[in-house]
């Protein structure tokens, strides 16, 4: 499947985003063809995708990656769209910053919600990984990501930062979490005072995590409870 057909049905409001892929000089029928394969492979859980997930080796700018990420509404009605997807990003993103990129911007806004996006990345203590979702966050953001800093300018659904380990995440919208979460290490910052007492009951204590609610540009450090 060409590019021109990814696009094609496309409202022409719809088209701001994903235009930009026409202009950012890569051609992207390979990694297409990888990704249409990632959805139609049957894997069992996230777990498994590294095994039975093509092998992804491209190296995108993080402007080719958001541009690339449009394109990707088009499959939205598959039934693995949601995770698959995230997890697809995930490798693009690493792929890229082993290779000198950093600072991603994700913008959401006009995709359906997508799960562990950010999963599994793995940064330097002097160099984290730097991801920022225009939108919203579904499910999983951050799991499992090491060394890796995360800004969330839209709602934050469950599993936000599970299992990570020297990360920060930034709420600038509203955090959505129903249980207690395992990470460690860890900085929450929030910009909205409502989102600090359901994050004060998700934080473990003792283990390294820190909580801020940024207030006015000011920032303030919470007791965990």
């Amino acid at each position: 499947m060409s590019f021109n057909d990814f696009i094609g049905g496309y409202k022409l409001g719809e088209l701001e985003e994903v235009k930009k892929a026409q202009t950012v000089g890569t051609d992207f029928s390979e990694l297409m063809r990888k990704y249409e394969t990632v959805l139609d492979t049957h894997i069992p859980d996230e777990a498994n995708f590294v095994l039975h997930s093509p092998n992804i080796t491209e190296v995108l700018t993080s402007d080719e990656i958001n541009s690339f990420l449009q394109v990707t509404q088009k499959y939205e009605d598959h039934i693995d769209y949601f995770w698959k997807t995230g997890l697809m990003f995930s490798s693009l993103i690493q792929n890229s910053y082993n290779n000198g990129y950093n600072g991603f911007r994700l913008n959401t806004t006009l995709l359906p919600g997508i799960d562990f996006m950010g999963s599994y990345i793995v940064g330097e203590e002097k160099n984290p990984i730097d991801v920022t979702i225009l939108g919203n966050g579904a499910l999983g953001v951050g799991y499992e990501a090491n060394y890796s800093m995360f800004t969330i300018n839209g709602d934050a659904g469950n599993g936000c930062g599970l299992y990570a380990r020297f990360s920060s995440f930034t709420f600038n919208g509203r955090v959505n979490f129903i249980s207690r979460l395992e990470m460690s290490h860890c900085t929450f910052k929030t910009t909205i005072l409502d989102n600090v007492e359901l994050l004060k009951k998700n934080i473990p204590q003792n283990k390294g995590n820190t909580l801020i609610y940024i207030d006015q540009g000011k920032e303030v450090k919470v007791d965990l409870e």
